[in-house]
């Protein structure tokens, strides 16, 4: 096999709490994190020597910058591969949003070269790959819904629910996830009970419609960006419940009852000058797919 086109998708945090800063620099945090179908596709074609990294969609770095380079790179010096490989990435989720792009084309590539080359890699291999790239990573390795706790790289996968409706939306505004975390570790001390979403876990499950859902980060960003506050009072307005940033922002999710309603409440969305499409949880992780 020369190519390969995988299916790279976003996720949303339905759960964020930050517990603590480690010694390491990073944050202790809990979540609940689900693959939702707004996906990047990411082609890969083997190349004798060189990695080289195309984007459309989106203004990315095109080379060493970009993470789904550094993915390329980690792997094939991992597995003593000689050969390399062209990526082109076709963006669709939005860059800096919260929505986990970049992550999860790295983890693609991991997953495409992998297979491409038939490195014979693990996917517990390819998640201690991914950790070293970002938080998100492995993530982006696993079934589709976890509880992620220590960075984000430790997970307990759960029990998928059919698929369920929900809104994407962005203001179009671009936030640092290092200073959204920079800010709470300002307030850490003023946040004296921590939520927990083991509180919510019944029989080893969790329910839906999400009304637990919680993002600590948005205590912090929130104050700071009106852009965001705004969109997500449209999409209460419109239906959507409940309504939070996914990450560290700007986008948001919508949950929704069912397709009509979600379609409406993302034309209301694009009307106001915002992106935002319709979207469904996926119970299965398309990256994976790419591993038989």
């Amino acid at each position: 096999m020369d190519e390969l086109v995988i299916s790279s998708p976003a996720k949303i945090n339905l759960f964020l709490e930050v517990v603590g800063r480690r010694p390491d620099g990073y944050h202790e945090i809990e979540s609940v994190m689900q693959l939702v179908g707004l996906c990047d596709r990411v082609h890969l074609r083997r190349s004798p020597r060189d990695i080289r990294v195309g984007v459309t969609g989106a203004e990315l770095p095109p080379g060493r910058g970009n993470l789904a380079y550094k993915a390329a790179a980690l792997i094939l010096e991992a597995t003593g591969q000689r050969g390399g490989v062209h990526i082109q990435l076709e963006k669709h989720i939005p860059v800096a949003g919260g929505l986990g792009g970049g992550s999860s084309n790295a983890a693609a590539v991991l997953v495409g070269l992998n297979r491409l080359y038939d490195l014979g890699q693990s996917r517990d291999s390819l998640h201690g790959l991914g950790a070293q790239l970002g938080s998100d990573v492995p993530f982006f390795l696993s079934d589709g819904l976890a509880v992620a706790t220590g960075r984000g790289e430790v997970l307990t996968p759960l029990p998928p629910w059919p698929p369920q409706w929900l809104v994407l939306a962005n203001p179009g505004v671009p936030i640092s996830t290092a200073w959204a975390y920079r800010e709470a570790s300002s307030k850490l001390t003023d946040w004296q009970r921590r939520a927990t979403i083991h509180t919510f876990i019944v029989g080893g499950r969790l329910a839906w419609p999400p009304s637990w859902a919680f993002n600590r980060l948005e205590a912090v960003v929130l104050p700071h960006r009106g852009e965001v506050r705004a969109l997500q009072t449209l999409l209460r307005e419109g239906g959507g419940s409940p309504v939070l940033m996914s990450g560290s922002g700007a986008s948001l999710f919508a949950v929704v009852p069912d397709a009509g309603i979600g379609h409406a409440l993302a034309a209301r969305a694009q009307a106001s000058g915002a992106f935002a499409a319709a979207v469904t949880t996926l119970p299965h992780n398309p990256i994976l797919a790419a591993m038989a």
